[in-house]
């Protein structure tokens, strides 16, 4: 799976997880519905400024964000190894 899929992937679970819609969640951030959901499709990345405000109201660390990622590519690469 690439790195964008990956990370849009972990960015739909954590904001369903935290029961906040991507609606709520880009008014909370200040960034459009649709910058949002081209994230949750692993259309793009977000900027810095973005992915920090994002994770603040999800309440989610860089480094929780970093050693999810990881972990998903350790699992993933044991299911297909």
């Amino acid at each position: 799976m690439g790195d964008n899929k990956e990370f849009a992937s972990l960015m739909r679970f954590l904001r369903e997880r935290s029961g906040v819609s991507a609606r709520q969640l880009s008014l909370s951030s200040g960034l459009s519905a649709s910058y949002v959901s081209k994230i949750e499709d692993g259309a793009i990345l977000p900027n810095i400024k973005s992915f920090a405000n994002i994770i603040s109201n999800l309440s989610v660390t860089p480094f929780e964000i970093a050693y999810l990622l990881q972990t998903f590519r350790e699992d993933e690469s044991e299911i297909f190894s």
